[in-house]
């Protein structure tokens, strides 16, 4: 049986993904600037809000959310991909409809959130299967405190 994700969780994803595509669309590279230091802030409270979303899941419903993030990712790339780099007439034509800076931005965001998030959701997922979980004891702490017990 498929685990089920309740609405509320599914809309602090969305959010959190917002919050990180809009970290993504600020930065302006890795210059030292203000600027830079603001994208950076955004982005690590929406990469923080999916860790939470997401960090009391199941070891199974992390592995489906990392492939749902990762194919998620994929698609949001094809259109940022073929509007920067057209080596065919028709890639050439969509990337001219895609050819206004907000536009380019837009996918950029969209694309490198997408990365983003699919990477925080699949190192989640990645410390789960060895045990390791955010806010529970590790798995040492586990077996000293089963073996105090009994």
């Amino acid at each position: 049986m498929r685990p089920t994700i309740p609405a509320r969780s599914t809309l602090s994803l969305a959010v959190s993904a917002g919050v990180v595509a809009l970290g993504v669309a600020v930065n302006d590279g890795f210059a030292p600037s203000l600027r830079t230091v603001l994208a950076l802030a955004i982005t690590a409270v929406g990469l923080f809000g999916i860790g939470i979303v997401v960090r009391d899941r199941s070891l199974e419903s992390l592995r489906l959310a990392a492939g749902q993030f990762w194919a998620g990712a994929f698609v949001a790339f094809l259109p940022y991909g073929l509007a920067t780099s057209p080596n065919s007439e028709a890639a050439a034509a969509l990337g001219d409809a895609f050819a206004g800076p907000l536009a380019f931005v837009a996918l950029e965001a969209v694309a490198g959130a997408g990365v983003l998030c699919a990477t925080l959701v699949t190192v989640l997922y990645a410390f789960a299967s060895y045990g390791i979980y955010p806010g529970r004891p590790t798995p040492e702490e586990r077996v000293l405190e089963r073996q105090r017990n009994e």
